[in-house]
């Protein structure tokens, strides 16, 4: 199977390049990644927000 990757300006099929030819950006995944309703680190990432809040870098 194939995946369509993005870079900042065109999106691609060929899995060969690794940077865009017109822009120069990296190519990547162009699919969010996939939703789990039993998201099992869920707990650990609401806490290292709360964290980043509490010390004023978000």
């Amino acid at each position: 199977m194939r995946l369509l990757r993005k870079c900042e300006c065109r999106y691609t099929l060929n899995q060969s390049l690794e940077t865009c030819n017109y822009c120069n950006h990296a190519f990547r995944t162009a699919y969010p990644p996939k939703f789990s309703p039993h998201d099992k680190y869920a707990e650990y990432r609401r806490r290292m927000k709360k964290e980043a809040k509490k010390r004023g870098v978000l």
